[in-house]
């Protein structure tokens, strides 16, 4: 098994020395070690081992030979690891140098254990849905979200008018700062910030969050993962923005795009007995007291 490495610059000394040692206990194991170039051009200063290393830069170069990918960062990296994933085989396996990292599986602690139990195979590969979008061809850009498409006003302060339709039906028109489509992934993201509710990822559904709705009639609905979703922007003076996964795609006054699940799944790694519920607890904290009520801050 090959495995491969994309992540982003190390923001301290003590990163930059816990991707050495995960590089050294990699090379005891690996004789070929695929780093998508920018990451390494940013960490090769510190690595003792670099004749195993080969660097890529596009998916074509992994996507035959890889089965795992290591994501060094937090969410953010993760997510942007779709580019070289989609279609393939691959699977994502996160460790955590950022701050929450909900998404990963591993944390600064488990470097060195990491690289044992994807050798002994004792992790199981969990398919995550994703997001694609269908807008007009003359706007180029990214296509597919893991966690949400995001509908926003590019004026803050002031709302917006979408209309919303599902599989063709009429739903509403939402006045509000905006609108999320999310995955059960993506529901512990912006959608929950937003008042949306947490979704088992095993469920095969889609969430309509709005987001300030100026209208507090409007709620959060679920549907399912194989309804089509077209928000249409009316000709107005305030544009409307869409982001994938944080990524500004276009700035409109006036269109429709389509959200639909792709035919395709993001493969993410847990590693031994982890599971979604132990990720509430663990890192959104379900069932403890907050801090200030103890009095240990």
């Amino acid at each position: 098994m090959t495995i491969a490495i994309y992540g982003k610059v190390p923001q301290n000394p003590q990163d930059r020395q816990l991707i050495k040692s995960l590089f050294e206990h990699l090379a005891e194991v690996y004789d070929k070690i695929l780093v998508w170039q920018p990451f390494f051009d940013s960490v090769k200063d510190v690595l003792s081992v670099k004749s195993c290393i080969v660097t890529f830069n596009t998916k074509e170069e992994i996507k035959n030979s890889v089965k795992i990918l290591l994501s060094l960062g937090g969410d953010g990296t993760m997510l942007d690891t779709v580019d070289y994933v989609i279609g393939t085989d691959i699977a994502v396996l996160g460790v955590n140098l950022g701050h929450l990292g909900f998404l990963t599986t591993a944390g600064r602690e488990d470097i060195k254990n990491l690289v044992k139990e994807i050798t002994c195979n004792d992790f199981t590969i969990e398919k995550r849905p994703i997001l694609e979008a269908e807008y007009p061809a003359q706007i180029t850009g990214r296509r597919f979200a893991v966690n949400e498409a995001c509908f926003l006003s590019t004026n803050r302060g002031s709302i917006i008018d979408l209309e919303v339709f599902v599989n063709g039906k009429y739903v509403s028109t939402y006045s509000a700062d905006g609108i999320i489509v999310a995955t059960p992934t993506g529901s512990t993201a912006y959608s929950m910030s937003a008042g949306g509710p947490i979704i088992t990822p095993e469920s095969k559904c889609l969430c309509l969050t709005p987001v300030a709705p100026h209208n507090l009639t409007f709620r959060p609905v679920i549907i399912s993962q194989s309804d089509v979703i077209k928000v249409r922007i009316p000709d107005t003076d305030n544009p409307c923005k869409m982001l994938l996964d944080g990524y500004s795609v276009f700035e409109q006054s006036k269109g429709e795009v389509e959200i639909r699940k792709s035919e395709y799944d993001w493969n993410l790694v847990r590693l031994g007995d982890q599971d979604f519920y132990s990720s509430l607890r663990n890192k959104l904290m379900w069932g403890q007291t907050p801090k200030f009520l103890t009095g240990n801050m």
